[in-house]
């Protein structure tokens, strides 16, 4: 683990690269850090690829509660402040405005891609653009993204199972071409999303369509909000939902190996402001680390995993 004057130092050179002095580093480090970044010394890093996820909850709307999460310079200052300190190379994020985006690449600089998808509102099947605002005069698009450093080739947006009124949440994925590797954002539905059935529930059969999707690449990592409990959580009445072969919770189980998971307990820690588990990394490449952090920006925590791509 990193020491603590280590951490210091490197915590301002994430503070460099965002343009922030020094002495805005008591205010900035819980963002830039949080609860379990920096596992290690930069020099003690050990090689691979760090793919971020992060719910950030963009819009400003009151129908999505994200009110009180910040500015969209706060939530682009998550992500480069992650960038700069866990290395981060791939960001996977759900609920980013178009604008905001453009915001993040500015902030990023040269070198880095993406590919992004809306969410659409469909009314008995006729679909419009989500928007990033209400009342606020914003019009720009709301979204999925994916964020890469380097080349990214053959973005897709795979199609799934969706009511045919309610919010349609787009699953897309790219290939990170630097490391062969091909990176898949997620956002299922939410139980309730159609207004006229709140009762049916439409994540069993994305998230079988979601395994169909990452079964055919050998090396994957897709992650996002599956506004799922984990499978065996003993809190979750709504297990069903996930496919067999999809969740690996044990070790040498059939599937992928979670994030955050403990192979030996299955425990996990919480990544939305519900006290919920409820977000995901998972990847087909042996797991070198994983952190979950903690921050005021969104009612969801950022997770970050390095993966072995050697």
């Amino acid at each position: 683990m990193i020491h603590p004057a280590r951490r210091t130092l490197v915590a301002l050179a994430a503070l460099a690269f965002m343009g922030v002095g020094a002495s805005a580093y008591a205010t900035q480090s819980a963002d830039t850090a949080g609860e379990d970044s920096m596992p290690y010394a930069v020099e003690d890093f050990p090689p691979g690829l760090q793919v971020l996820s992060w719910n950030m909850c963009g819009p400003q709307r009151a129908t999505w509660n994200c009110q009180g999460t910040g500015t969209p310079e706060d939530k682009v200052g998550v992500i480069t402040g992650q960038v700069a300190v866990n290395r981060v190379e791939a960001a996977l994020l759900q609920e980013v405005c178009e604008d905001d985006l453009t915001l993040l690449m500015n902030r990023l600089g040269t070198g880095w891609n993406k590919t992004f998808a809306p969410y659409q509102w469909s009314q008995d099947g006729k679909k419009t653009n989500s928007r990033c605002g209400e009342d606020t005069g914003r019009a720009d698009r709301i979204g999925t993204a994916i964020v890469v450093k380097g080349q990214i080739s053959d973005a897709k947006t795979h199609p799934l199972t969706q009511p045919t009124t309610g919010l349609h949440s787009p699953f897309q994925c790219a290939t990170a071409t630097a490391s062969n590797t091909r990176l898949c954002s997620v956002h299922a539905s939410r139980r309730g999303v159609n207004p006229d059935h709140p009762d049916w529930d439409y994540r069993d059969d994305q998230l079988a369509e979601i395994k169909a999707v990452v079964n055919a690449h050998p090396r994957v990592v897709f992650g996002g909000d599956f506004n799922a409990l984990p499978p065996h959580d003993p809190n979750n009445t709504t297990a069903w939902v996930w496919p067999a072969g999809l969740y690996a919770n044990t070790a040498g189980a059939p599937g992928y190996e979670e994030c955050d998971q403990n192979n030996a307990t299955g425990t996990i820690r919480p990544t939305h402001a519900s006290g919920a588990k409820i977000d995901y990394i998972f990847s087909s490449l042996p797991k070198n680390w994983c952190t979950v952090t903690t921050t005021p920006h969104s009612d969801h925590r950022v997770l970050i995993e390095s993966v072995k791509t050697g």
